[in-house]
């Protein structure tokens, strides 16, 4: 048998190790951890963001985000439960098993452990296994991934049919970030402006002389939902251009991803930031203020 490889959680992208293709045993019976340790008085928080792993780390290659995802009969769904039955004998001091919400459904005493070890188990079978910040992905090729959501909102194992999500094809793991973040919108999300001077709407990209427009930049994916900010992190590089002195920038302390700008004077300005390669814009105006 393989040696499982080391997991690290990853953002989205999930973490690979192993090798595919072994054939589903038949599932098992619900196994129970042979210790009980220390209840839990509130379910543990997700998992953090951690480095994402190298193309090589799943021998079967990179992921797509151009897949079809939709439910099907899941393939995996023994494999997945087997892996958690598994890490129940194997890591019985990350269970409580004396609070369940059903058979096998054992409240989760360290988030990050259990996840962790279900991929490992999954990496021991020869699948490629990861996490996206919400579901465990599996795949033994790149011809399609399955989703499973193994962690109710309670705390608690999710067992059995209800664990599986959906099924994409091609395989929609393991991706890079720069994939995964399609563009940047940059946008005003407010202003403040003098007693007697009109706001103008955040998607019109106006700046009266004389208010400071709020910005932020927004990491989009292909479908334009956000980008968790677990998956992009915290680096984005901003740049103002202008022909002139039409707006001052302002800072926010400790909010890379939220900036100000004041008006000074009549005239246009591009406002970009980059995130992980990918440069959004917003083309802005300075105008005379008006009344409300």
């Amino acid at each position: 048998m393989l040696e499982p490889k080391p997991v690290v959680l990853a953002v989205a992208l999930a973490l690979v190790g192993g090798c595919g293709g072994g054939s589903s045993p038949t599932q098992p019976p619900v196994t129970t951890p042979s210790a009980s340790p220390t209840p839990a008085a509130t379910p543990t928080p997700s998992p953090s963001a951690s480095p994402t792993p190298g193309a090589t780390s799943c021998r079967y290659g990179m992921g797509t985000v151009d897949t079809s995802c939709a439910r099907h009969n899941p393939v995996f769904l023994e494999d997945v439960d087997t892996a958690i039955n598994l890490l129940g004998q194997q890591r019985p001091e990350i269970f409580n098993i004396n609070d369940t919400a059903g058979t096998g459904q054992w409240r989760v005493l360290d988030t990050e452990r259990f996840i962790a070890g279900v991929i490992t188990n999954l990496q021991a079978k020869d699948y490629c296994a990861g996490f996206d910040l919400q579901n465990v992905q599996v795949k033994n090729s790149n011809s399609f991934s399955e989703d499973y959501d193994i962690l109710l909102s309670t705390g608690h194992v999710r067992r059995g049919a209800s664990t599986y999500r959906q099924t994409c094809q091609p395989a929609n793991f393991p991706l890079d970030v720069t994939q995964i973040i399609d563009s940047v919108r940059v946008a005003f999300f407010g202003f403040r402006c003098p007693d007697g001077v009109a706001e103008p709407r955040n998607a019109e990209g106006k700046l009266p002389i004389g208010c400071q427009g709020n910005l932020t930049a927004t990491p989009k994916n292909k479908d334009g939902g956000d980008v968790d900010p677990r998956i992009h992190g915290t680096q984005i590089a901003w740049t103002l251009e202008q022909d002139g002195k039409y707006v001052q920038q302002i800072d926010y302390p400790d909010q890379p991803f939220n900036k100000s700008l004041v008006g000074l004077s009549l005239g246009h300005f591009t406002f970009c930031a980059v995130v992980k390669e990918r440069r959004g814009c917003l083309n802005g105006e300075v105008v005379m203020p008006t009344a409300p």
